[in-house]
C-alpha cells in the first residue's frame, strides 16, 4: 500500500506522464495522502486561482484515502525528530509527519524528494521519474 507524497501530487495534477502514469498504475489497490499533503496542494492551487486542477484534485481525492494525524502518528513524529535533532539531520515537519503517517500505517512513500526523506532509514520509498 502507497502514500503518495506533495511532490508526485503536484506532478500529477500538471500532467507530467510519469506521476499520471504510477497513480494510474497503482489505483487498482488502496492509495493513500495524508491530510498534510492535501492541505499543501489546496494551499498551492488556491494561490494560482486554477479551477480546472482543483477540481481534478478534488476528483482525485474521491480515490484515495485521507490519513488525519492522531496521536500514534504524532508521538511517531516526536521520535523520528528528536532522532534527526540528535543527528543534526533535521527535516520540515510537514515532510516529518508524512513520514510518520507511512510508518505507523506500514506505507511505501512515493515521493521524488528523496534527499529529505533518506535520512529516515526505516521508510521504504519509490521514486519516479
Amino acid at each position: 500500500m502507497y502514500l503518495i507524497d506533495s511532490d508526485v501530487l503536484i506532478n500529477f495534477l500538471k500532467g507530467e506522464k510519469e506521476a499520471v502514469k504510477t497513480i494510474n498504475k497503482l489505483q487498482s489497490q488502496p492509495l493513500y495522502i495524508s491530510i498534510i499533503s492535501v492541505g499543501e496542494i489546496l494551499e498551492g492551487l488556491l494561490e494560482t486561482k486554477n479551477k480546472k486542477k482543483l477540481t481534478s484534485f478534488k476528483e482525485l481525492l474521491k480515490t484515495v484515502t485521507i490519513i488525519n494525524i492522531d496521536l500514534s502518528i504524532i508521538e511517531r513524529f516526536a521520535s523520528i525528530r528528536r532522532s534527526l535533532r540528535q543527528k543534526g539531520l533535521l527535516i520540515d515537519n510537514f515532510d516529518l509527519l508524512i513520514a510518520a503517517t507511512c510508518l505507523t500505517h506500514n506505507l511505501i512513500l512515493i515521493t521524488n524528494d528523496i534527499s529529505h526523506f533518506k535520512r529516515i532509514l526505516e521508510l521504504k520509498i519509490l521514486t519516479i521519474k
